[in-house]
């Protein structure tokens, strides 16, 4: 931090001295003199706060080369999912090795051209000694993933599996062994969830950069003018337009079916086969993408593929022993006559054949520590074939069965909330994402608000006027009585709500804020500026009196001055190599809201300090302290103004309250999300939103 210039001090006592030598030997009255002297210390600070508001704006860091970015994400990434990783427990009791096989050949494209076509990009000579020879070369299992992509000639990979195969699993080992083994300034391998991305409607790339600047909102930096890729707008777009990204596309089978086809061939368009991919989806609905409504099949450029096998029943059943205590224990017993099935081709067989009915089943049948075996469902049900005829029927039934078991009461971890609470929450939040945005799988809090498209808008503008213009109101009802304070609230409170009703309505889709900062883009503050120095000199000329016109326009450049500065404060973004939660996001975006609020109020007395030195020189008495609370008063309700257009968390806390009183969420929402990740293991995160475990688990809630 810089130390302030010792001359500082005696040059401010010395132009105080001499402006109140001036003051009073002009032949003011000394009554005033606390007033002057705090005006004109008012007067003396401004300069040097917008010059320091200046300084601030101008001293961010240079921005970083694009390799040097792309470091940081790596690092941000490899955080968020080595995270994600132990919360899904994922090496707990130990890690499931999936076995997987070469893709069926009409999926993918002939061995030798994709060894042709690698061959034939620049600084490729011959044939690279880590690829495989032939397809089977692919087959592996495990922690090999890593090594199955690098023996693909172009880096091109489709995995391909039945529903909970393990698919998105293998995705995330992938993208740690990547990291491990990527070179400094190397693309950065980042998982992106397809089931957001509308092919019809948005660009990949844009998408990409989306998706990149939601999980990492320091990417949401524009590029300096002076950079080569500040066409691109974003820093997350320049990544991806230099492929510093490494896109690893996970479920196109979680598309629409009516679009898949048409997102292959958007795939094949944006990016080229150079440009390294994964992508995963199930086997049937992959098959059903690649033909296009015209009848020719559309692979994807330069891929090979895998397909991922059933576990091996002696792998299911040591899994469920070892997360039950171990072999010898009264809990692994009970799974006795279920094991011994599993090399059967019964629909229990076929139900535990994946990662996913393992994990519903353990989650079920196992118990935690001090829970009495009594107390919890045999496994032996699922024998039932007269209850369970196929494997559908034990799929409908695990997951149903999942959020009780996730919500059984614990000992020494007692629960905010009862199986049935649980259920409810989560049935309503799967069906907002299904039915109110079309089925993506990110439950965004920020989004909680579309949820009541009904008169949400007038709801929230009702709560920024009342909240808004209720000091200055108070303060009315101090100074002149009940009747007046109500009549500011009535009036000036409407217009307050009407306008703010406005703003919700018309906003675009906003993102959170995670900070505020001074800048001078844009001409939005000199717009701000304007308008709040009408307003208030308008209201300050009704409340003291009638000026002629010169008094009144200075009274609104009073006003306007410092008002127009609040309306440079933009948005700033945390630091890019530490992924950002969505609780984090919420604290960021509600603190910018109450700093910019507080901002306001401190700027109402700046404007009011400025009329001080105004009346003073026009030759007015003014009542210093009242004018200041005044000046608080007013500047509350424009920084709380500006803080809703700035930030989303207002919007989400109306809705939040009427969920709440509805009884569709908890009080605690976000605890509550938290908790259904942390602990339950019913919801997944993925950088800044929450998703459901697995996609299917969300449609059966829905």
């Amino acid at each position: 931090m810089r130390r302030v210039p010792k001359w500082i001090g005696p040059l401010y006592v010395a132009i105080v001295g001499a402006f109140l030598a001036w003051y009073i030997t002009g032949g003011h009255q000394v009554d005033s003199l606390i007033a002057v002297v705090s005006a004109f210390t008012a007067l003396l600070a401004l300069p040097a706060a917008v010059i320091a508001v200046i300084r601030s704006s101008k001293s961010e860091p240079a921005p970083a080369p694009l390799e040097e970015l792309a470091d940081q994400l790596a690092q941000g990434v490899r955080q968020q999912w080595e995270a994600e990783a132990q919360v899904r427990r994922l090496n707990d009791p130990f890690p499931l090795s999936v076995e997987w096989v070469a893709a069926e050949a009409d999926l993918v494209e002939p061995w030798a051209h994709l060894k042709e076509l690698a061959e034939g990009w620049p600084g490729q000579s011959s044939a690279n000694s880590t690829w495989a020879v032939s397809p089977r070369g692919l087959a592996g299992s495990g922690g090999d993933i890593a090594q199955t992509f690098e023996r693909v000639p172009t880096r091109r990979l489709v995995i391909l599996g039945e529903p909970g195969a393990g698919k998105t699993v293998l995705l995330i080992r992938l993208l740690l062994a990547l990291l491990q083994h990527r070179p400094p300034g190397g693309p950065v391998p980042v998982l992106f969830p397809l089931a957001s991305w509308d092919p019809a409607l948005q660009d990949l790339n844009a998408w990409m950069a989306d998706q990149l600047t939601q999980d990492h909102p320091a990417l949401r930096t524009r590029l300096a003018s002076t950079s080569p890729q500040a066409g691109t707008s974003t820093q997350a777009r320049a990544l991806i337009n230099s492929r510093l990204v490494l896109p690893i596309l996970d479920g196109l089978d979680e598309l629409p079916q009516a679009v898949r086809a048409r997102a292959m061939h958007a795939i094949n368009q944006v990016l080229p086969a150079s440009q390294p991919l994964v992508l995963s989806s199930r086997t049937t609905e992959y098959r059903g993408a690649l033909t296009t409504p015209a009848g020719f099949t559309v692979l994807l450029n330069g891929a090979a593929g895998i397909h991922l096998l059933p576990l091996e029943p002696a792998k299911a059943a040591a899994y469920l022993e070892r997360d039950a205590g171990g072999p010898r224990t009264e809990a692994a017993a009970r799974w006795k006559r279920v094991t011994a099935s599993l090399s059967t081709d019964s629909p229990v067989s076929q139900a535990l054949s994946t990662p996913l009915g393992l994990f519903l089943a353990r989650t079920i049948y196992n118990p935690r520590p001090d829970e009495h075996l009594t107390e919890l469902a045999h496994p032996s049900e699922l024998l039932d074939q007269a209850r369970f005829p196929t494997r559908q029927d034990i799929g409908t039934h695990l997951f149903a069965a999942f959020i009780p078991a996730a919500y059984r009461p614990h000992p020494h971890h007692p629960t905010r909330w009862t199986a049935q609470q649980a259920q409810c929450t989560l049935a309503f939040l799967a069906g907002h994402l299904q039915h109110t945005l079309d089925g993506t799988p990110n439950l965004a809090w920020w989004q909680l608000p579309k949820a009541l498209e009904h008169r949400q808008e007038l709801a929230v503008g009702l709560t920024v006027g009342l909240m808004g213009w209720l000091p200055i109101s108070l303060l009315a009802w101090v100074t002149d009585g009940f009747v007046a304070g109500l009549s500011i609230l009535l009036v000036v409170g409407l217009v307050w709500t009407v306008a703010a009703t406005l703003l919700a309505s018309s906003a675009r889709e906003r993102k959170p804020s995670s900070g505020i900062r001074w800048s001078w883009r844009g001409r939005s503050w000199l717009t701000v500026g304007l308008t709040f120095g009408l307003i208030f000199g308008i209201l300050f000329a009704l409340r003291y009196g009638t000026y002629n016109f010169i008094e009144g326009f200075t009274y609104a450049l009073a006003g306007g001055l410092p008002f127009g500065l609040m309306g440079g404060l933009r948005s700033v973004h945390p630091d890019l190599s530490k992924a950002v939660g969505p609780r984090v996001l919420l604290a960021q975006d509600r603190r910018a809201l109450v700093v910019t609020t507080l901002a306001g109020g401190l700027v109402g007395v700046l404007a009011s300090t400025l009329t001080i030195a105004f009346d003073l020189w026009f030759g007015y008495r003014p009542s210093v302290s009242f004018r200041y609370w005044s000046g608080f008063a007013f500047g509350l309700p424009v920084g709380l103004t500006l803080g809703f257009i700035r930030s989303v968390w207002m919007e989400y806390l109306v809705a939040r309250i009427r969920l709440a009183v509805m009884r569709r969420v908890p009080w605690r929402f976000m605890s509550f999300l938290a908790d259904a990740h942390e602990r339950r293991g019913v919801l997944r995160q993925v950088g800044g939103v929450y998703q459901f475990r697995h996609i299917d688990l969300q449609r059966h809630l829905a």
